[in-house]
């Protein structure tokens, strides 16, 4: 799940999220915005790369960043920044506009075009575990119980049991479902959002809530709403005693005991649009991915959160869903063209990612992967969440197309 943020191509806009720093985020594009409108596009150029230490992760940035390259006669520059998306194996859109067809007009370009073509072809063989003809149900949440597949669904609230290779309503809450896991037993724990494209949002003011359902009965053990701001719930992580969750509006980490509703447990200067938890227990950390600024570790004991290392300069942003396998770190990057899931190589410390490995991309199969687990020495996936028909209020986008419910897996050896 992403939140939906405006991109335009070579209007400025900002991206939701507030630094507690000096100079904050949204001050620098202010400050950028007003230089592009005033036709300094040297001094918006300087300020957007200023913007961009702070969303080192953000491609809206990178590519204006490239336009004002251009538009300030800086060709090779912009050729150069433009080679080093390609070289993380991504693709930067360009879309139409003058100066970005002058860039693509330069000989010298041509070798980045190519490379980007090329990062843009599937890798990997698609593995379909499930498929149903549903099309109405935006699945984004899924966890495996016994020798069960649930699904959880953002558009009407349903959690679903897939077993032998049939699929039943077992459970309804009142709002999506973000995410879910299996809180031990007969139980699980959901992020429940009335937002976005649940099919009722908009009817009351918008809640995000931690709720427990006994999947025996389909009965909601206890509803409890985040405060304290705008709340939208992302992810869920859950051990026997606790529950931790993102917060994508407010960045911020929530925590919830058996006895006690969600705290806040973390936040950080830092933090743009967290999504992705990874829960290592044995360590007592907490991984969370961001979008725009890349991924962080939360020591549980003291509550530190430091940002995961990145020497190779892999791309480390647009992760949604985040999981935990043998020390390293499996992505569902949804946030970046091609969508794709990646393997994080960290080191022994957890603290650094010493690389990155495509395991599958592009696959035709797809329609914006999501959530998924890891199952043995396989990670098995929403494939077909369908978040890109719909916009920005829920509603279904004229002519698009509702690709079947499809579960999926990729090895993890």
């Amino acid at each position: 799940m992403k939140l939906v943020v405006a991109l335009a191509s070579a209007a400025l806009a900002c991206v939701a999220g507030q630094d507690a720093l000096a100079r904050s985020y949204n001050e620098i594009m202010d400050e950028a915005q007003k230089a592009f409108a005033a036709d300094d596009i040297a001094a918006a150029s300087n300020l957007l790369d200023e913007a961009q230490k702070l969303r080192p992760y953000s491609l809206f940035l990178t590519r204006n960043r490239v336009l004002a390259r251009v538009l300030t006669g800086r060709m090779n520059d912009a050729i150069a920044l433009a080679a080093e998306v390609a070289e993380r194996g991504i693709v930067l859109e360009t879309p139409p506009h003058e100066a970005f067809d002058r860039l693509r007009a330069e000989p010298a370009y041509a070798a980045v075009a190519a490379r980007m073509e090329t990062n843009a072809r599937p890798i990997g063989k698609a593995d379909v575990i499930f498929e149903s003809d549903r099309t109405d149900l935006l699945p984004e949440a899924i966890a495996r119980l016994k020798d069960a597949i649930l699904i959880g669904s953002v558009r009407t609230g349903a959690i679903l049991e897939i077993s032998n290779g049939s699929m039943r309503e077992i459970a309804r809450v009142d709002g999506g479902v973000f995410d879910l896991e299996v809180a031990g037993g007969a139980a699980a724990v959901a992020a429940v959002n009335n937002q976005l494209a649940f099919e009722r949002a908009g009817e009351r003011d918008p809640t995000a809530a931690i709720v427990k359902i006994d999947l025996k009965n389909g009965q909601i053990l206890s509803r409890t709403e985040v405060e304290g701001g705008d709340a939208l719930l992302g992810d869920i992580e859950a051990s026997a005693a606790r529950s931790y969750a993102s917060d994508s509006i407010t960045p911020r980490l929530f925590a919830q005991d058996k006895e006690l509703g969600p705290r806040m447990m973390a936040t950080d200067a830092r933090f743009v649009n967290l999504q992705g938890l990874a829960l290592d227990k044995k360590r007592k950390r907490l991984y969370v991915a961001d979008y725009l600024t890349g991924l962080f570790r939360i020591d549980l004991d003291v509550g530190t959160v430091n940002a995961i290392g990145n020497p190779t300069g892999a791309h480390l942003g647009g992760i949604d869903g985040l999981y935990l396998y043998k020390g390293d770190l499996i992505g569902v990057q949804n946030g970046v063209l091609p969508h794709r899931i990646v393997r994080i190589d960290l080191d022994k410390a957890g603290a650094v990612a010493i690389g990155l490995q495509v395991l599958q991309q592009a696959l035709p199969e797809w329609n914006e992967p999501t959530h998924g687990y890891v199952y043995r020495d396989r990670f098995v996936y929403i494939a077909t969440s369908n978040w890109p028909a719909y916009d920005d209020k829920g509603r279904v986008r004229d002519g698009a197309q509702l690709a079947p419910l499809r579960i999926m897996s990729v090895p993890l050896q």
